[in-house]
């Protein structure tokens, strides 16, 4: 079995990644193998597609809106769809012919894209399984020739089939997720921060987990808000890249009151889920989903234009979620979320609810299902 992703917006390889280790617990006896498409395509497409879904996104938000408008009323004839079909193929085509998969899943619109093209053409004669990871449907997701389509709920499940999926290709089993997220904690395991004093272990947890943007360049702001909050607690930075702004930001949090932890990558995300009270983040789908496993009430800040806007919207509709404008509002809502005991629960409940815990597990045992009745 192939899975095909992208590297960069880190989401979709994470999806990946979770839905291989499901598929090889469920059936050790599949071989499968997670590959980053763009390695095919060389370097040119990579370069556009970060252009277009990073620097525009990040850069010209009102450009990058139109331009993700456009595409989602785009024909499959069109020069964009065209393009991104066919660029890189012959490479790709010739891997596909000497790996001879019986099954290709993809976590991304452009792989899917490919496939879906190849096997039109009679040059791919296995199944394709589209992993949609947004909580919005746009219509680069949606290919001719794509046999299952996992959603990440059932509104977008709806959606596929408004636009012309059959139902039975359509399955509402979550965005796969690393199966620890679901697990609870009453505080952070003294492992993960042995410097913490233990008269401040029993604080309520603040989780910051800081995307590639640094919520537009504010995290310095945003963490000397958490050192300097009215409201005791311990806070944790996750994301941090690099080692002078980690160094930095820890310079900046210590006059404050309160415990602020200045983290760079960790294997560790699902413990600080399980213990924190509340998470400040973007909306990414990845991130949405394993926050919603954890029942982990969301601050919603600097979400990046179109997806993560529309993510934002969908939790904040649901009571999953609340969203700041600014920092100063980002500072009121969590006082009040950590002040309000009543507040926490009703967003607890609204993640519980739409939460898919098991996201991994049931999207591999439908695959291998499909991939077995053939």
């Amino acid at each position: 079995m192939l899975i095909l992703a992208v590297r960069f917006g880190s989401g979709h390889w994470q999806a990946a990644l979770a839905l291989k280790r499901a598929l090889v617990e469920e059936h050790p006896e599949i071989e499968v193998e997670v590959v980053n498409y763009l390695k095919f395509a060389g370097s040119l497409l990579d370069i556009m597609l970060r252009v277009v879904y990073q620097d525009l996104m990040i850069r010209v938000p009102p450009l990058y809106r139109r331009f993700f408008q456009y595409t989602d009323h785009q024909s499959q004839g069109s020069l964009f769809q065209q393009f991104i079909k066919t660029y890189g193929v012959p490479a790709f085509l010739l891997y596909i012919r000497r790996k001879k998969p019986d099954l290709i899943v993809s976590t991304y619109p452009v792989p899917a894209a490919v496939v879906s093209w190849l096997k039109r053409r009679g040059l791919v004669n296995c199944p394709l399984v589209t992993v949609i990871t947004d909580y919005v449907l746009h219509l680069t997701w949606i290919q001719p020739g794509t046999d299952l389509y996992i959603a990440p709920n059932g509104l977008v499940a709806e959606d596929l089939v408004r636009r012309g999926v059959l139902p039975e290709q359509v399955a509402a089993t979550g965005i796969p997720i690393d199966p620890r997220f679901m697990k609870k904690a009453d505080r952070v395991p003294p492992k993960l921060l042995p410097d913490l004093p233990e008269e401040l272990q029993g604080l309520p947890l603040v989780l910051v987990i800081s995307g590639p943007t640094n919520f537009g360049g504010e995290l310095s702001r945003i963490c000397r808000l958490l050192a300097g909050l009215p409201v005791p607690h311990v806070a944790v930075v996750l994301g941090v890249r690099f080692p002078r702004l980690r160094l930095n930001l820890r310079r900046a949090v210590k006059k404050g009151p309160n415990k602020v932890f200045i983290i760079g990558y960790s294997r560790e995300v699902p413990l600080f889920m399980a213990a924190a009270s509340c998470l400040i983040s973007k909306a990414g789908g990845i991130t949405v989903s394993e926050a919603l496993a954890a029942e982990l009430p969301m601050l919603i800040y600097k979400a990046l234009p179109c997806q993560e806007e529309l993510n934002r919207d969908f939790l904040i509709r649901e009571g999953a979620a609340l969203s700041a404008q600014n920092l100063a509002e980002l500072g009121t809502l969590l006082c009040d979320v950590l002040r309000n005991e009543d507040l926490r629960l009703r967003m607890r409940e609204a993640a519980a609810r739409l939460k898919h815990p098991d996201s991994a597990s049931a999207a591999a045992r439908l695959i291998a299902r499909y991939l077995f009745s053939r």
